[in-house]
């Protein structure tokens, strides 16, 4: 096992990408975009494509707000090269948490050696959560990603010696930008990292007002080549629903029954992250406490150690204190944590083998998961049957309503074929569907056709599992076509 690591370690930038696109490319494929944020983004990043609009994206012929645009404009550039599927919306992401394993092994590579840089890559993308969500057709391996090179330029810039302190300038407040139109100011929580690095150890950090002032300034500036447009385009409201909605609403409310507006819950939710960390960061969080506290006595000689667990600290206290709590919210710590991680017991005696059990184990895990669990959960999923009994009856001029059910992935499988948006609402709105002229398909909860005053046409029943609440459900998609 210990001429395995090492081998693998001999050459680390090679084997972090063949591990990271084995386990992330896996039966991508076989599963379709999932409800809700997958099929939201996919289908958002079709519509760019088909409106010819680079600026604001939409969704089922409406703006969206939800994210900036960069993941859009990767995911269009994705479909032109390889086509509109599933494997297309996700393979960015792959390619983001794939550079952020490489990240590492450059950056342990530069602060310690090849196999460090290789141990912390290969325990990043072998994290549970990393290895699942780092595939998803969303946002966030992208921000992980320029956020863990702001935390490596951070890390450069405040050296107090550094000859090459103008190049990481540049490139610390340009990845900023880039970061913030990845997935909004949450990108920016490097700088506050730093700010506080500052505070607390002034004699080893250089971090000039002036400079920082014009740095920011230069990063919004960046920003609003896009922003600028975007907020034109849509009477600001990018802005407003995007920031305020968003973002200041997350922040301060709970969202679509995350998290929650009561005072005391919400003091109990606060260790909540600490918690769920040990299972997203499964199997390496095991090893965590034990190292953190043989570290502990240590600390004031690892300065490099302090900045990266005071920077992945930032990250878990600002989103306890976020009253919307989703367990992804804290993965850009994991990077940094990764690195911290590998440099502390990658040095030890049993080392190689307790590695490499476990890689191979996690290995093995998710490529099953992916390659025989991925095509089984396809076969459940309650959309995927709707479509597979719909399809053929679908023409690009079919009118669609899906009421009672109204999940993204319906959009994104009946506006690959009709050209019209897809209208979706409540159980009662169905009825005034139904006096559109044919060919339409009205798709409704089984149990809500007896609530219809005229349900004639072909008619096409199926259940599945939905995910969003993980309840086997049974609709009815009612087709007529025009005589």
């Amino acid at each position: 096992m210990e001429s395995f690591v090492n081998q693998l370690a001999a050459r680390p930038q090679r084997s972090i990408i063949l591990l990271s696109l084995l386990l992330l490319l896996g039966g991508n494929w076989a599963l379709p975009l999932t409800d809700r944020d997958e099929a939201r983004f996919g289908e958002a990043s079709r519509e760019m494509l088909q409106r010819g609009d680079y600026v604001v994206p939409w969704f089922n012929g409406a703006w969206r707000f939800d994210k900036p645009v960069l993941i859009y404009w990767c995911q269009a550039a994705s479909y032109k090269i390889f086509g509109v599927d599933a494997f297309a919306a996700r393979l960015p992401t792959v390619l983001f948490t794939t550079a952020t394993a490489l990240l590492l092994v450059r950056w342990g590579r530069k602060i310690a050696d090849a196999r460090t840089g290789f141990v912390a890559g290969a325990m990043y993308v072998t994290a549970l959560h990393v290895a699942l969500l780092g595939r998803m057709a969303t946002a966030d391996m992208a921000m992980i990603f320029f956020f863990t090179l702001a935390a490596w330029g951070g890390w450069e810039l405040t050296r107090p010696v550094n000859g090459a302190r103008r190049k990481w300038w540049l490139a610390f407040y340009g990845v900023l930008a880039f970061g913030f139109l990845a997935k909004g100011p949450v990108a920016w929580l490097p700088l506050g990292g730093m700010a506080l690095g500052r505070a607390l150890e002034k004699g080893s950090f250089r971090l000039p007002l002036a400079e920082t002032t014009l740095g920011v300034a230069l990063a919004v500036g960046l920003v609003a080549l896009w922003g600028g447009p975007a907020l034109a385009q849509t009477g600001g409201k990018f802005w407003t629903v995007g920031m305020g909605e968003h973002v200041l609403n997350r922040s301060v409310g709970a969202i679509n029954g995350h998290g929650s507006n009561d005072a005391l819950k919400n003091l109990a939710l606060m260790p909540l992250y600490f918690l769920t960390f040990f299972a997203s960061y499964f199997p390496w969080s095991m090893a965590v406490p034990r190292a953190f506290l043989k570290w502990w006595p240590e600390r004031q000689r690892d300065e490099l150690g302090r900045y990266l667990l005071l920077q992945a600290a930032v990250v878990f206290v600002v989103f306890s204190l976020v009253k919307t709590k989703l367990p992804h919210y804290t993965l850009p710590a994991f990077p940094l944590v990764s690195l911290w991680l590998a440099r502390r017991v990658g040095a030890e005696i049993d080392f190689p083998p307790w590695f490499g059990k476990r890689l191979a184990a996690m290995t093995v895990f998710v490529l099953v998961l992916t390659l025989v669990g991925f095509p089984a959960l396809k076969s459940q999923l309650l959309t995927e049957n709707l479509w597979r009994a719909a399809q053929p009856h679908v023409r690009p001029g079919t009118k669609v309503g899906c009421f009672g059910y109204t999940e993204p992935s319906l959009v994104w499988r009946f506006r690959s074929v009709v050209t019209n948006k897809v209208t979706l609402g409540g159980v009662e709105a169905a009825k005034d569907f139904l006096t559109n002229a044919p060919p339409f398909i009205i798709v409704l909860p089984t149990d809500s056709l007896s609530k219809m005053p005229d349900t004639n046409g072909l008619r096409l029943s199926v259940h599945g599992l939905n995910l969003v609440n993980f309840k086997d459900l049974k609709l009815t998609a009612i087709v007529r076509d025009a005589d």
